[in-house]
């Protein structure tokens, strides 16, 4: 399984790191392995970068877009898909701050397809893995 972390980039940052998202990574993943929020200038930082999602938003258009597929299934704010014929089986949580996805594939059916935004940056921290998610899809 994979952990995928999405994060929303501010517009203004996004633009800045379009062509360089080694550098958005690596701050990021400063922020996930080394508790920096703890300071005043981290707090600001991550303000900085990050854009926060709608929940309600997110769980309704998957939900919607899922609702009369045998293979999914939501509850208690995690939306789960799993298909033996394709292999797939994937779980997902919206937060304010990221949405979570655990995945056996590197394209999964809850997110890679009806979230698109030209600002969700996707970050696989065990895997040193990063990409824009529209760059991604294409």
């Amino acid at each position: 399984m994979r952990t995928f972390y999405i994060f929303k980039i501010k517009r203004e940052m996004s633009i800045l790191t379009k062509e360089t998202p080694y550098n958005l990574y690596r701050t990021i993943e400063s922020f996930y392995y080394y508790d920096n929020l703890n300071s005043n200038i981290s707090f600001n930082i991550y303000h900085d970068i990050f854009d926060t999602f709608d929940i309600n938003y997110i769980n309704n258009r998957i939900i919607n877009v899922f609702k009369n597929n045998s293979h999914y299934n939501y509850k208690d704010g995690i939306h789960e898909y799993y298909n033996k014929y394709s292999l797939e089986n994937s779980k997902l949580k919206a937060y304010k701050s990221h949405i979570l996805l655990k995945t056996n594939g590197i394209k999964s059916s809850l997110l890679f397809n009806y979230l698109m935004s030209d600002n969700l940056f996707v970050c696989d921290f065990e895997n040193k893995d990063y990409f824009w998610l529209n760059e991604f899809v294409r």
